[in-house]
């Protein structure tokens, strides 16, 4: 068995040649290209992906190889995985030749092999690089490029795996922050054969909402500040690769909370002094990056259907031009692209990943030994008071006062999210409820914002119908933001 640990990142065939320059920086031991192609099995109702399993036979080395996957950790772009390989004559799984003791108690092994058939197909050139690192470190640096084919539907296969041979883990980190620095490059938290079975199985990937944390049975709290912090992290990842694939804008959306979410429980640990966490300006600059999310969603909303929101308005097909520019002056999705492949965004997911991986409060005694429930209460009365000390708390509230308020208020949010499950579902929905509506609603003023600058452009007339219709319309948002606001501070804490 190996225990494979390798960092994988998703490359664009443009930063070949600058990858292959900067591991010339390194002292190689050895080079080699290859052509593999490797057949993935599972039987009809995918019961080794239920396991946690990935069945493969690899050829190209001489000899077809057979290789189990067991369940393992995928933190980032790191993937520590127990590995079982056997050399095998046949183009056809033998499970026997295998390890018993990793298979589920009850197995009928023999039952369990006649159903296996093949479910993709990967085939790709692969260029590996042996390098020799400090601290009597080895780690297989390997490039593929080709293609991943299941019935008949092809995707691209163009990636870099960094393995730990053996030695010093955190020199395998130095490489992978060093090789991070090229630009189009971008962390992988899905590997080949989980691609496959999304491809074989023909289902568009959806989006998932933001759920609260799982902790309540958590063995520590330091486990707890764990689960946290990668829950947001995946939350991200899996966003991420959402928007690559589909532009979707609501996905886009999605990453922006995992990162506001992941800034938020930082910051709040790390001033209780339970975490350090370096990477929070990075996360910030980050986080500045999505600012325009909002406006682009208003003005995705006023120019839909050609402008229906807007239809009764003076000079409509003007205002919806005009909106249109907005739109379009905004990033566009090639721009979120190479965000997403720039070489400062890899770092920081590589720094995130590690930082997380390492977690130097899993050796926290004091944290160890303290209930996380006293964490969870503390920093809920800290946000609760924060809030009830804000704007939002004072007798007369404008539109303007929300909509600058709203950034707050979700942060504030976020904190349930993180340390909510830890109390009843039931009266924490209940207390959450009326801020969630207010956070709607303040979305809602927004709405009508980038109306403002066009109508400054009309003529007085038209420019007072147009302040006037979107006064109309804050208003009655107002009077039911007022009802909320009142049923929201009249609310009893869950904690």
């Amino acid at each position: 068995m190996n225990n494979e640990i390798e960092i994988k990142l998703l490359a664009t065939p443009q930063c070949t040649s600058e990858l292959l320059a900067r591991l010339n920086k390194y002292r190689v031991l050895q080079t080699e290209v290859k052509t593999l192609t490797s057949v993935y099995f599972d039987t009809a109702d995918r019961q080794l992906m239920r396991w946690g399993m990935g069945l493969r036979i690899r050829s190209g080395d001489g000899d077809n190889v057979q290789t189990i996957k067991t369940d393992g950790i995928s933190l980032g772009g790191l993937h520590q995985r127990p590995e079982y390989n056997c050399v095998i004559q046949a183009n056809q799984p033998d499970l026997s030749l295998f390890d018993s003791s990793i298979w589920p108690a009850g197995t009928n092994l023999e039952h369990l092999n006649s159903q296996l058939y093949s479910l993709f197909t990967t085939s790709f050139e692969r260029q590996t690089w042996l390098v020799d690192l400090a601290n009597d470190t080895l780690v297989e640096v390997a490039f593929d490029q080709g293609a991943l084919t299941a019935k008949a539907t092809e995707e691209a296969i163009c990636e870099l795996e960094l393995e730990l041979v053996k030695g010093d883990l955190s020199q395998l980190f130095e490489l992978a922050s060093d090789i991070a620095e090229i630009d189009g490059l971008r962390h992988a938290n899905i590997s080949k054969a989980q691609r496959g079975y999304m491809l074989v199985a023909e289902e568009t990937p959806q989006l998932k909402s933001l759920k609260a944390v799982k902790l309540s049975d958590a063995s520590n709290s330091a486990e707890c500040l764990s689960r946290i912090f990668a829950a947001a992290l995946s939350h991200w990842q899996y966003h991420e690769q959402l928007f690559v694939e589909q532009h979707s804008f609501a996905a886009l959306e999605q990453v922006s909370l995992a990162v506001q979410t992941l800034h938020q429980a930082g910051k709040m640990f790390s001033e209780l002094g339970l975490v350090e966490c370096d990477y929070l300006p990075e996360l910030r600059w980050l986080r500045q990056q999505f600012v325009w999310l909002n406006q682009a969603s208003s003005l995705y909303q006023l120019t839909a259907e050609r402008g229906a929101l807007i239809k009764k308005l003076p000079q409509q097909r003007w205002l919806y031009k005009g909106l249109q520019q907005q739109l379009q002056a905004l990033p566009q999705p090639e721009d979120v692209y190479d965000l997403m492949h720039s070489a400062r965004y890899c770092g920081l997911m590589l720094k995130i990943t590690r930082w997380l991986y390492q977690a130097k409060w899993q050796q926290n005694k004091a944290l160890l030994e303290q209930p996380f429930i006293q964490i969870a209460k503390q920093v809920l009365q800290t946000s609760w008071d924060y809030l009830r000390q804000s704007p939002l708390a004072q007798p007369h509230t404008s539109a303007d006062t929300y909509i600058k308020q709203a950034t707050k208020l979700r942060r504030n949010l976020l904190v349930g999210i993180c340390v909510g499950e830890l109390f009843d579902e039931e009266l924490r929905q209940e207390f959450r409820l009326p801020w969630i509506d207010i956070l709607s609603g303040i979305e809602e003023l927004s709405l009508f914002e980038p109306l403002y600058p066009l109508a400054a452009e009309m003529e007085l007339e038209p420019q007072q119908q147009v302040e006037k219709w979107i006064q109309r319309k804050q208003q009655s948002l107002l009077d039911a933001l007022e009802f909320s606001r009142q049923q929201a501070f009249q609310q009893i804490v869950y904690w």
